[in-house]
């Protein structure tokens, strides 16, 4: 074994980018407020020399990171294992010879009390006669030093009750007890010498298995109460009831959520916000340190421990390239005045999205001058965290940039809580019509700039262009008069009355309201034909009663519309193909006849009009306008969207009509699908776009002028409690939008 010095060891990374100890920004904040802590983890990052592909699995014990790797050879097209021992102390990395043949696979590995490593193996036999392969199951136990197999152990018989098993989970204790679960069906606990303990079977999806220092085993599961810790009981041979601690799970950040064995205390969490470290006898959580504050990204966290001089090591992966890229780093308590000051902005969102997080962590990296604080309101209790984000972004705490995804931005516009962002793309020499112009409109008002989106996809409703009556948008008593005339079966995919007014009413809701004046128009004549039209289809949608599949309903004009917009040029082929002829996409009715809607694929972004530090709060923004951004979301498959920015988007429909091929047997190329669509009934293979399909797209995406927005709970809930009445025979179409009218007048001054 060589034991090879790491050179070119990344300078000690202080991130420069902390948080900043004065609030001298940010829209009435006092002095006294300020969020700087007294101490930060900081991250010291290392290169390591190793070769591989992927990294399948890390374990840890006394100060060394052992990884199990692996490497695909190309031409010989075979799998390769190695092992590497990391020693983050001295920076020494030893790659240790491991003899691993072809037909074997290491499905998970821990350090046993003796220091040496236990690989949990798969080995696939194949007979002779029937071509069929068997899998043996075997627990290696490996010299660390020089990878030497000191013993081996069948386990195959302990798994003999389960049909399929593969360890999606395999956690061991400090006696050598493995625990090891598929993760829906059943936990396996086997002793270190190879016999099964206990099978306990599972009822539902588990996230998490995990051992405590006193060599406890839990569960983490989601039940109808939420995320829940359950204990295994060996000797009963079941689960055990829900841990009631209130403290070892946080609310809104339960999700990416890994627990390991403590060391001081029971347990060290890692969840999407940071790490904290939880006692069970005390119920008592303590906070180390959060992601963000060490400009890292929680979803890039593959595994994480502690060691012994109080340093935290965490392997990150990410996969946002053709391969996964790994980085190591440790992290050292460092005191805040030794942490550079910078100015700070606050981000306030319902939900951070991992995109977001991602441009907020590379601002902060980079930004030598100001730094981006995250405010998330996501809660269980939605309608708390609007109204929490409204008394901050209307009051004295308000944010400096706002993710307006998801709510009604047309509302907030016209609050006049939101900056006009044209003044800053003119400083900056950033030209409107460099990016699809009716994007940006749609997020004007009285031609101000108010929001932007760097990509977006379309909701639409689409229908054969032989019945769509020579219309490319309808108003209400269009739509209600094709509908009436064109015969089919079914106007909408399981139609209901809820579905009618989400249709005509909730996706059209600025027909109806004027946030600004604070004008409603439910007790006019369209509101009224929107409730006859609702009371003419079933109260609920019969999800059971279509055995005929939605393609051949809708090619034999059993169907009239289907909700569906497009996210991608390939998305748009399979939609054409699946109709089986031209289709429109006609949208929802509107009086301007302007039903296709615009919806953001990642973010709505503005910046608040109180906010104190406009120009910082640009600087964020604008990046969703560079063309490295934009370009950066130029994907093979289209994504999840298209970017704004039109030479972006010319490379999207460039790599959209670029054929891919294969070489056939006889040395032909030939052209070969980009991808596979699947909807219902319908299944179709995607080729390379041709210039008509990217000419058709065009059209949609240039014809939407309006957000998306949001549906308002309140209102919706209002409508459907007074329509009861109305659907029931009790109350005539005038009255009930006499009443809804009032009531919605209300709710509006009351919210606007």
């Amino acid at each position: 074994m060589m034991r090879t010095q790491i050179k070119g060891k990344i300078a000690t990374i202080f991130i420069m980018i902390f948080i900043a100890a004065i609030m001298i920004a940010g829209c009435g904040k006092k002095e006294e407020e300020s969020t700087r802590k007294d101490f930060y983890y900081l991250p010291e990052y290392r290169e390591l020399p190793i070769e591989a592909n992927y990294i399948a699995d890390l374990a840890e014990a006394d100060d060394v990171v052992y990884m199990m790797t692996n490497s695909w050879d190309e031409e010989t097209y075979e799998t390769s294992t190695d092992l590497y021992a990391y020693h983050p102390m001295d920076e020494q990395c030893d790659k240790v010879a491991l003899p691993i043949p072809q037909e074997c696979s290491v499905q998970s590995m821990y350090v046993n009390d003796m220091g040496n490593l236990i690989l949990s193996v798969g080995r696939y036999e194949e007979n002779a006669e029937t071509g069929e392969y068997k899998e043996y199951r075997e627990l290696w136990e490996v010299s660390p030093s020089d990878g030497n197999i000191l013993n081996t152990k069948d386990i195959t018989d302990a798994f003999s009750a389960a049909e399929y098993f593969y360890p999606q989970y395999c956690v061991a204790d400090s006696k050598g007890t493995i625990y090891t679960s598929d993760g829906s069906e059943n936990i396996f606990v086997i002793d270190k010498e190879g016999t099964l303990v206990a099978q306990i079977a599972l009822d539902d999806w588990i996230e998490d298995l995990f051992v405590d220092k006193n060599d406890n085993a839990y569960i983490k599961k989601w039940t109808s109460e939420g995320a829940r810790i359950i204990p295994v009981d060996v000797n009963a041979k079941k689960l055990g009831d829900p841990v009631t601690a209130a403290n070892i799970t946080r609310e809104g950040n339960s999700y990416n959520q890994k627990h390991y064995k403590g060391t001081d205390t029971d347990l060290i969490i890692s969840d999407n916000t940071g790490v904290y470290t939880y006692d069970f006898a005390t119920d008592s959580a303590v906070d180390v340190f959060e992601w963000l504050d060490a400009d890292m990204n929680c979803d890039s966290v593959q595994e994480m421990g502690l060691l012994s001089d109080g340093r935290y090591w965490v392997m990150l992966q990410d996969y946002t390239g053709e391969k996964p890229e790994y980085s190591f780093a440790l992290l050292t308590k460092t005191p805040a005045s030794e942490v550079p000051v910078k100015e700070e902005l606050t981000f306030a969102t319902m939900y951070l999205s991992q995109d977001m997080r991602r441009s907020i962590i590379e601002f902060n990296k980079t930004n030598e001058q100001y730094r981006i604080l995250v405010k998330e309101y996501q809660s269980d209790d939605y309608n708390a965290a609007i109204t929490q984000f409204n008394n901050d972004i209307t009051g004295g705490n308000c944010p400096d940039i706002v993710n307006m995804t998801g709510l009604d931005f047309e509302r907030y516009a016209s609050k006049g809580v939101l900056e006009d962002l044209y003044p800053f793309m003119e400083k900056d020499g950033i030209k409107k019509q460099d990016y699809l112009e009716n994007v940006l409109t749609a997020y004007e008002k009285d031609g101000k700039l108010y929001g932007i989106i760097p990509q977006f996809a379309i909701n639409s409703a689409v229908i054969k262009t032989a019945n769509a009556k020579g219309q490319t948008g309808w108003t209400l008593d269009e739509m209600l008069t094709i509908a009436e005339e064109s015969g089919v079966q079914d106007v909408f995919n399981y139609g209901s009355q809820s579905g009618a007014f989400r249709f005509c009413v909730f996706y059209n809701i600025n027909e109806f309201i004027n946030w600004k004046t604070g004008e409603c128009f439910f007790n006019s004549e369209e509101f009224m034909k929107v409730l006859e039209f609702a009371a003419k289809l079933p109260k609920e949608p019969d999800y059971e009663a279509e055995s005929v599949g939605l393609s051949e309903r809708i090619r034999n004009d059993k169907l009239l519309l289907l909700e569906n917009g497009i996210s991608s040029v390939q998305e748009y082929q399979m939609l054409h193909t699946m109709f089986g002829e031209d289709i429109t996409f006609i949208g929802y009715p509107n009086s301007e006849r302007k039903g296709n809607l615009i919806r953001s694929t990642n973010t709505d972004i503005a910046i608040t009009s109180k906010s104190d530090n406009k120009e910082a709060a640009w600087e964020f923004v604008k990046v969703f306008l560079s063309d490295e951004y934009q370009e950066g979301l130029v994907s093979e498959h289209g994504g999840w969207g298209f970017p704004i920015k039109r030479s972006a988007l010319e490379k999207q429909f460039e790599l959209d009509m670029t054929p891919n091929y294969y070489e056939d047997e006889s040395g032909n190329q030939t052209e070969s699908p980009k991808t596979s669509w699947g909807y219902d009934d319908f299944q179709a293979e995607i080729y390379a776009a041709k210039q008509e399909d990217i000419d058709a797209v065009m059209e949609v995406l240039t014809s939407a002028e309006r957000p998306a927005g949001s549906v308002n709970e309140e209102i919706m809930t209002i409508i459907t409690e007074e329509t009861e009445a109305f659907f029931g025979g009790q109350k005539s179409a005038k009255e009930t939008a006499d009443i809804i009218q009032n009531r919605v007048k209300i709710y509006v001054s009351e919210n606007s």
